[in-house]
């Protein structure tokens, strides 16, 4: 069925940025523009909707444990709990990282983890994701989870084959079981997609574990390196000549450099198969961002952890680390940035992370980080859409609304690129929908 949905309608398409309403038949934008050339462009007598709100593409999070996030709801939420418990529960429960059940999750507590995890995260305008590390067991559950039908968050599964498990020991091991699965990157559909693989570099920063070209402090330690230069080269060598994609973990600005070395040396692969560079936010140089940039890297930012995890790097690092998470950097040297949250442990609320990402606040302190790495709300939105988009292998299907693109939208209580920045965060989404299918209205409660 055809319907006409008039709203100001913030596209994020370069050719029309902005629009009085749109039409929808089945699961595809059929029509943007003026109300009446909205309404030229399907029968006569369409039935209209009128929102009052704005409309937006749906946002994508393009680094998101979204099955994790719902085993962890299953177990510390009521039933019908709400958005704002979601958050808080998750703020709360921040540490665990685990399934705290003594018997590991079924294939059935799975998928109705995904249920409950993508009904809370629609409610944020979310629409799509990318899991940025699946373990088979998880791509079980997403399997399941689409194959029943029950899957409305469109998600991109990374694989992640643990290097140094008893299963993949070894880069050999790595190798040997992505050539024996038949399938490779991009391989899937609309609603589920395979990623790239995920491997890390080094370390988490708070631990002292991020990979630096400039000692920690005067003992000299650089931090961890989680893969030899060699071991990377063949990785990266195998999967740009059989189809795979790589993301990799890389915080400090000797792992995001080794990243950035071989992924130039990769050639068109990385490009076509997205390869990413995940965090890449202390101290990368220059240089480095621009290796990655033109070899055709996506930095696939979180200013979540930023926001979590900025006053311990002052207190660690003193001024190195003002220019953490340097997302202007990135962007001024022409790299794709998509946005995540790496929720449901760190902060994965949109409307948060993209003031934080204006303002450079970080959390139990009142001075920001330093402003040169600022961004505008307008970038800071175009990382959750169409940045995303690209990450997720969608840049033609979804991030703006125009005609023949996926119905993927969201309803906000206003346009975030006009209100002041500290209003943001009160924000509200009112109404979501994939593929033309309302998954979430606050209307009909």
């Amino acid at each position: 069925m055809t319907r006409i949905h008039v709203a100001p309608v913030l596209t994020m398409d370069p050719n029309r940025p902005r629009a009085e309403a749109m039409a929808v038949a089945g699961d595809r934008v059929v029509a943007v523009g003026t109300a009446a050339e909205v309404r030229a462009a399907v029968p006569a007598g369409t039935p209209e909707e009128t929102h009052d709100g704005v409309i937006l593409p749906g946002l994508i999070d393009a680094h998101l444990h979204m099955q994790r996030g719902g085993l962890k709801a299953l177990t510390y939420l009521p039933d019908g709990a709400g958005l704002d418990e979601f958050i808080e529960t998750m703020d709360r429960t921040f540490h665990d990282e685990g399934w705290p059940r003594a018997q590991p999750p079924t294939l059935d507590e799975r998928v109705e983890a995904v249920g409950v995890a993508q009904s809370l995260f629609h409610q944020l305008g979310v629409t799509g994701i990318v899991d940025p590390a699946t373990t088979v067991d998880e791509m079980r559950g997403y399997q399941e989870t689409h194959r029943r039908g029950e899957l409305t968050m469109r998600t991109v599964a990374m694989p992640y084959l643990e290097l140094g498990s008893t299963a993949t020991p070894d880069v050999d091991a790595v190798i040997a079981h992505l050539e024996g699965t038949g399938v490779s990157t991009g391989f899937g559909d609309d609603e589920l997609r395979i990623g790239p693989i995920k491997v890390y570099a080094d370390g988490e920063a708070l631990k002292g574990q991020a990979l630096l070209e400039r000692p920690w402090d005067e003992s000299g330690y650089l931090g961890l390196q989680r893969i030899s230069d060699e071991d990377f080269a063949r990785l990266v060598r195998f999967c740009a000549e059989h189809g795979w994609g790589v993301g990799t973990h890389a915080v400090g600005g000797a792992a995001i450099a080794l990243v950035a070395r071989e992924y130039a040396a990769a050639g068109d692969a990385v490009a076509q198969r997205r390869f990413q560079i995940i965090h890449g936010y202390l101290e990368p140089a220059p240089e480095t961002i621009a290796i990655a940039a033109r070899a055709g890297a996506i930095a696939s930012l979180q200013p979540s952890i930023i926001w979590h995890n900025g006053a311990g790097l002052r207190a660690a690092l003193g001024e190195r680390a003002e220019h953490a998470n340097p997302v202007r950097s990135w962007l001024d040297a022409g790299a794709v940035v998509a946005f995540g949250s790496d929720g449901p442990f760190f902060a994965f609320d949109p409307r948060h992370l993209m003031w934080q990402a204006v303002t450079r606040r970080v959390r139990g302190e009142d001075r920001p980080l330093s402003l040169d790495e600022a961004i505008t709300v307008e970038e800071a939105l175009a990382a959750y859409t169409t940045g995303a988009a690209y990450a997720a292998f969608a840049e033609s299907t979804r991030g703006l609304l125009r005609a023949g693109r996926l119905a993927d939208w969201a309803l906000w209580s206003d346009d975030p690129t006009t209100v002041a920045t500290d209003e943001l965060r009160a924000l509200r989404v009112l109404r979501t929908d994939v593929g033309g299918r309302t998954v979430h209205d606050v209307t009909a409660r």
